[in-house]
């Protein structure tokens, strides 16, 4: 059967059916998670559109709740190493510690899997059984050691962890031969794996339900939707805000914004910080916003952008990596430079449009959502299969 007629066969199954066609098994493996943000959100998706139930990962989550975005349960792979005292306070480490942890597992423990789906960049140690298709999906390159190395070099703490970051950053390329394939969520780390990596990848864009979103009007507020962090430009956005008569609500974890930020947050009359939310919540905050405000520094992918559009709401975008693709300019949203008075700039734009100047199609977003996301991930394991383990 060609891959072509699989792809049609498959079109008749749902995103957590692999076909008919699809009899290999599985596993997947997502690095360790301090904070329930995009990445659990793909990698949970994924492992639906594939049928697997578990992912194995180092640690049990930092947040203590369960999987906010399905029934997929997550694995902590250090109850097998030894010595296993030793090994949980390495995982309560974190990122330094872990591509030693993931070098250690023996997958011929957890069934001796065809593939094994890896998501993150420290999961790429793994050491797999010879006949054992490696697949990694790339969120990125390990940021803090390439394209933002020098971002915290005027900072005590970013020359004091200089020396780490380089053993890391080898750490981290000793790693990539294991990688037989790479999927990426955007054109724009597919450029930069290859970059820092010299690698060929295929986008895969993370999925969306679509089904999920609707718009429900305007609700007066412009929403930020992720963790309070400095590379999401949390401290611009928030200083935009200040001192306007528009009103700002903040949903998603903390981060590492410094305490001026969280103060400034707490005394502005106009600001909202709702801290994480549920997916109903998300949904339904997105459904009544006025727009989607985001400043992520040359972001990989941004899954939010696609999430506003999906309920009909336009983004104040920064003009840098996937966002400055994304938003075609006064049609989608409106894309800025990453400063407080550019994003004021764009809030102004989207206050003064026509508010059917900026009504996004549906088409603009089908191309994300699940069922071409699952057809896509099975046929780029099927092909990597019969290319690399013959």
């Amino acid at each position: 059967m060609t891959a072509e007629a699989m792809d049609e066969r498959e079109s008749e199954a749902g995103p957590g059916d692999p076909g008919p066609d699809f009899d290999l098994d599985v596993a997947v493996a997502h690095w360790g998670i301090d904070a329930w943000g995009g990445g659990e959100y793909l990698v949970t998706r994924l492992a639906e559109a594939l049928s697997v139930d578990r992912i194995h990962t180092i640690g049990p989550p930092a947040p203590d709740e369960p999987n906010p975005y399905g029934d997929v349960r997550f694995v902590d792979v250090t109850d097998g190493l030894s010595p296993r005292p030793l090994r949980k306070l390495q995982a309560r480490v974190g990122r330094p510690f872990e591509y030693a942890l993931w070098e250690d597992v023996d997958w011929r423990a957890y069934g001796d899997p065809d593939v094994l789906v890896t998501s993150g960049a420290t999961t790429r140690a793994v050491i797999t059984p010879d006949d054992t298709l490696h697949v990694n999906y790339c969120h990125s390159p390990p940021r803090w050691f390439y394209d933002l190395y020098h971002d915290r070099k005027e900072s005590a703490t970013g020359l004091l962890a200089r020396p780490l970051v380089r053993y890391l950053r080898l750490r981290d390329q000793t790693v990539d031969p294991r990688v037989d394939h790479y999927l990426v969520n955007s054109p724009i780390i597919r450029r930069r794996l290859w970059k820092y990596y010299k690698r060929e990848s295929t986008v895969l864009s993370p999925p969306v339900d679509l089904d999920r979103y609707h718009d429900a009007g305007d609700g007066g507020y412009v929403l930020h939707l992720g963790r309070l962090d400095e590379e999401k430009g949390v401290p611009a956005v928030v200083e935009a805000f200040a001192d306007t008569d528009a009103r700002l609500v903040l949903a998603g974890g903390h981060g590492d914004v410094d305490d001026g930020v969280l103060r400034r947050i707490d005394r502005a009359d106009n600001v909202d910080y709702v801290g994480f939310v549920s997916e109903a919540e998300k949904y339904d905050l997105l459904a009544h916003c006025t727009a989607l405000v985001f400043n992520g520094r040359n972001e990989d992918f941004g899954i939010v952008l696609v999430e506003a559009n999906a309920s009909g709401k336009p983004v104040l975008a920064r003009d840098e990596g996937f966002p400055g693709v994304f938003v075609e300019d006064g049609e989608n949203g409106v894309l800025h430079d990453g400063s407080a008075a550019g994003i004021r700039a764009a809030l102004d734009r989207v206050a003064r449009a026509d508010r059917g100047d900026l009504t996004i199609p549906r088409e603009r977003v089908e191309q994300f959502g699940l069922d071409a996301f699952a057809r896509q991930l099975r046929r780029e394991i099927r092909t990597a299969r019969r290319e690399v383990c013959l």
